[in-house]
């Protein structure tokens, strides 16, 4: 990241204007496409813990024994 530039490649307004950050467009398009990729893998990863927790919290007479083990073998496997 340059100098000056926030997470999405934008400038101070005055540079922009005076025509310093000319043709960044396709550059801060990328890194916006990024970070809503990133957004959206952090949101599924989210879902997938708070299935975890739900059965976890659940009482033990209706907990569904193969479905936490699956969960958390998966959960675990993407910490290895």
């Amino acid at each position: 990241m340059r100098w000056g530039a926030d997470m999405f490649g934008r400038g101070n307004r005055v540079g922009n204007r005076a025509g310093l950050g000319g043709g960044d467009l396709e550059k801060r398009v990328a890194a916006l496409e990024e970070a809503v990729q990133e957004n959206r893998a952090l949101n599924v990863r989210l879902a997938e813990l708070t299935d975890v927790v739900t059965e976890l919290l659940l009482p033990v007479a209706a907990r569904d024994e193969e479905r936490l083990e699956e969960l958390l073998g998966k959960y675990r496997g993407d910490f290895s």
